[in-house]
């Protein structure tokens, strides 16, 4: 099968025939990628070693695809032939000679039927991870798929925080998950959502719900104070940029990793007392309301992939939008024939 195989660390990004591996359990089912996104975030940081983790090179990349079931295993009772499933991707190499990046960007891949491995007593370290396989229903497009991961992991991350009626928010961040909360914040109705970012994408932004939005390069224009701060980027300094923002009891959610380990917070530079939001989120627990804000029109696939549709052989071009920062989540077509 053909795969999207990063060699190295800022290394050689190609197109490569992988042997597919053979599916590991009874509980997993074998499925065809029709789709995935680029994550700006984490498959950048994979493609150029900026993780806060190692990653084990080579390797295949993806993770924010969705399948088709084409075959099952033995033991699988939740999921069936045709269903679109989301969060999928191909297991690492049989011998070891690859690994996986999340192995989205593969033309076939596994999910596994964690319900009924749970139901059948297995030890849930066995299946929990495998929470992010759901089936997407048929009447959400296989192109829209791939956007559930984002939009899952965003909207837990959204309803922990405690965004909802009434909440003055401000989010740093111009990407996709800070599309996705501003998407969010509106279906929950807060009352402010401001965005710091790149003048180039407020209109998407705006469309999408935000009620203001300020270039990161004129934040002296912000005059308001903010029951919540989400920075989306995790740049050393973006969040203590923030401070002189936050109203008194404020809660600061810091989303995004660039500089995981090196974030700078200055208590001087505010007078509110605030709260820094340790938590995380939980992607799973949030499918149902991304299956009904699709339905709603809370959320529109182009806002994040535009209208562009590339493959894997043209996956070098995708990289080049976001470079060029003129689309978010370029939409791949991983498999041809996968529907």
């Amino acid at each position: 099968m053909k795969a999207i195989y990063v060699e190295t660390p800022n290394g050689t990004v190609s197109v490569r025939e992988v042997e597919e591996p053979p599916l590991a359990t009874d509980y997993d089912c074998r499925v065809a990628i029709p789709y995935g996104t680029i994550c700006a975030g984490t498959d950048g940081h994979i493609l150029h070693d900026r993780l806060p983790w190692e990653m084990p090179y080579p390797l295949v990349l993806g993770h924010e695809s969705v399948g088709r079931v084409v075959s099952v295993g033995p033991k699988v009772r939740h999921f069936k032939i045709g269903d679109l499933v989301a969060r999928v991707g191909t297991g690492p190499a049989a011998d070891g000679s690859w690994n996986i990046g999340w192995g989205g960007f593969a033309e076939f891949g596994f999910c596994r039927d964690w319900k009924a491995m749970q139901e059948d007593g297995l030890d849930k370290a066995l299946w929990d991870t495998y929470r992010i396989n759901q089936v997407i229903p048929d009447d959400i497009p296989a192109e829209a798929g791939p956007l559930f991961i984002t939009l899952r992991e965003t909207l837990s991350y959204t309803q922990r925080l405690g965004i909802g009626e009434g909440t003055k928010l401000l989010i740093v961040g111009s990407g996709g998950n800070a599309l996705a909360f501003v998407a969010h914040a509106r279906r929950l109705g807060a009352a402010q959502i401001v965005v710091i970012g790149s003048a180039a994408r407020e209109g998407v932004f705006r469309e999408a719900g935000a009620t203001g939005y300020v270039n990161y390069k004129a934040l002296s224009e912000i005059t308001e104070k903010f029951d919540k701060v989400i920075d989306t980027v995790g740049k050393e300094s973006s969040s203590d940029d923030v401070l002189p923002f936050l109203a008194d009891g404020a809660t600061l959610g810091i989303y995004g990793l660039d500089d995981w380990e090196k974030l700078i917070l200055r208590p001087a530079r505010t007078t509110a007392t605030f709260t820094i939001y340790q938590g995380s989120y939980d992607e799973p627990e949030t499918h149902d309301q991304i299956v009904e804000g699709f339905r709603n029109g809370d959320y529109q696939r182009t806002w994040w992939t535009g209208e562009a549709l590339f493959t894997l052989s043209t996956f070098h071009n995708a990289l080049d939008a976001i470079e060029r920062r003129e689309l978010i989540k370029p939409l791949i077509r991983v498999n041809p024939e996968a529907h």
